[in-house]
């Protein structure tokens, strides 16, 4: 029996509290899932980190747990992993031993860093004649070298914080004994039993060490921060080859690692957004915006960059991400803090009540603005309440808030990139409610489709590793197995949506205005 005519996908999707692996049929259905929680570790302000031997521990309990009948391993034909970007470790290149805790993109410790990067006479000067030659060109290489500005997100920031703090690590960085990776790279390296130091360039790009136009590793960057190039990983396709795992994980039977990528990525592959202008979101705590600009990098000058969606066969796709923080954790503080609801079935019932918001707009920024406005210390607000206010009004007025600020982001994109929005594909707890997706649907003008399976991240992942084994012939193929999605087509008249968006652009304007 060939791998290639097994009967499942095994698919590994590490995140930023748990790990979760999931066994996928060559009908695209879970048929088997489990979970390992791995809560990260704070030891001081600004901390957040895991230790990467926990997570190797955990995801060994992950593989023994999913192969509970012990017929299941010789019928994987391929593993694939996905992972929350930018998050990264140190290990020795001799031992595996890990130098490092694994450091979470979410770890801000690095800030002082990060402002001394920014200040750099020598990154001063190339962003300047970036801007000069991105004027005069229109290359988009050029106006993203502009615009960027180092922040704790990148893991080159974390990385030269690592590197400047332990003088000695770094000196052995640089005699190249020490091995740099992002969490699929760890579990690569664990599972071959050291063989393979690879990732794929969805994962490098997350870095900001990965030159999305170029496709290879930043070495101007690495050069002016004292970073030694030899740290790095090898950066496949996302379906690529990368080594078997070692027989003793999997009830003695080897099997191909076949697919990499972040999770917001593998959750656009899992619904299958392969043409340019395809969107999904996925609502969980936040809302991360990810539309497929296809195969050519675009950006937009208010502050997105692209990046690299997936890599297949040697053909790059990219996209653009904006996102929304507060989706999920809204609706939480709405039922633990102010006691309007508590999960997003209970505010959707509430808003059900009400045909309209009776003239409320909830603007949902309790952190911040994000794109197209980026205002850090923007505040939420709830404006136009009169005494014919309700509970119903404002709970609505909360979902239409979340699709409003959905939909500038799409809007923003569209705008800037000129790449025309065709569909949008939802999953997450959040997408739960049908008045937020009917909502989105109605402002954004097209259709919106709910997955029938919240995990897209590891669908992902598994169609990708299968695609790449034949288990799964081609992308049409994968178009197929999506069934059972719920439909939302827009419903409001263009007078009123036209007035809505008005209505909120004001309100977002006044917003901004009070810090």
């Amino acid at each position: 029996m060939t791998n290639a005519q097994g009967k499942y996908v095994l698919s590994i999707d590490s995140g930023g509290s748990g790990i979760r692996a999931f066994l996928l049929d060559r009908k695209g259905k879970i048929t088997e899932r489990q979970y390992e929680k791995t809560p990260p570790n704070i030891p001081e302000i600004g901390a957040l980190e895991h230790d990467p031997e926990v997570l190797w521990k955990s995801l060994l309990s992950l593989l023994k747990k999913i192969q509970k009948n012990k017929q299941v391993a010789k019928e994987i034909a391929a593993l694939g992993i996905c992972n929350q970007r930018g998050s990264f470790l140190l290990w020795e290149k001799s031992s595996g031993k890990p130098l490092t805790p694994l450091i979470s993109w979410a770890d801000v410790r690095s800030h002082k860093t990060a402002e001394a990067m920014n200040r750099n006479p020598i990154w001063k000067i190339i962003r300047f004649v970036s801007t000069l030659v991105g004027r005069l060109t229109n290359h988009p290489m050029m106006i993203a070298t502009s615009m960027l500005r180092f922040t704790t997100d990148h893991a080159t920031c974390r990385l030269k914080w690592v590197l400047d703090e332990n003088p000695e690590l770094k000196r052995r960085c640089k005699k190249g004994e020490i091995l740099f990776g992002t969490l699929d790279t760890w579990f690569i390296h664990k599972l071959t039993g050291g063989k393979q130091h690879l990732t794929d360039s969805s994962n490098a790009v997350a870095t900001g060490m990965f030159n999305p136009f170029q496709l290879i590793w930043n070495q101007p960057i690495l050069t002016i921060f004292g970073i030694p190039a030899n740290l790095f990983p090898e950066v496949k396709d996302s379906n690529g080859n990368f080594g078997h795992s070692l027989p003793e994980f999997l009830g003695g039977h080897s099997i191909p690692i076949r697919a990499s990528i972040g999770d917001q990525m593998a959750a656009l592959f899992g619904q299958c957004c392969f043409e340019p202008g395809e969107v999904k979101i996925s609502q969980g705590s936040g809302a991360f915006v990810d539309i497929n600009i296809g195969p050519k990098a675009k950006l937009s000058r208010r502050g997105l960059f692209p990046m690299i969606a997936w890599r297949i066969d040697g053909k790059t796709t990219y996209m653009l991400e904006g996102y929304v923080a507060t989706a999920g954790t809204l609706i939480d503080w709405l039922g633990k803090g102010i006691g309007l609801s508590d999960t997003p079935k209970v505010l959707n019932e509430l808003a059900a009540q009400a045909e309209d918001t009776e003239g409320i707009v909830f603007i949902p920024t309790p952190t911040g603005a994000r794109f197209p406005y980026f205002n850090p210390r923007a505040k939420a607000s709830v404006i136009g309440l009169s005494l014919a206010s309700h509970r119903r009004h404002v709970a609505r007025a909360v979902l239409e808030g979340i699709a409003l600020s959905l939909y500038e982001i799409l809007e923003g994109i569209q705008q800037d990139t000129k790449v025309k929005i065709k569909d949008i594909k939802v999953d997450g707890g959040v997408s739960q409610s049908d008045i937020l997706l009917q909502c989105l649907s109605d402002f954004s003008n097209v259709r919106v489709d709910r997955a029938p399976e919240p995990d897209m991240t590891a669908t992902g992942a598994a169609y990708l590793a299968g695609l790449s084994i034949g288990f799964w012939k081609n992308l049409g193929e994968l178009k197929s197995l999506q069934k059972g999605y719920k439909s939302f087509e827009p419903k409001m008249d263009s007078t009123q949506r036209a007035q809505k968006i008005q209505r909120w652009k004001k309100a977002v304007a006044a917003t901004l205005f009070i810090e």
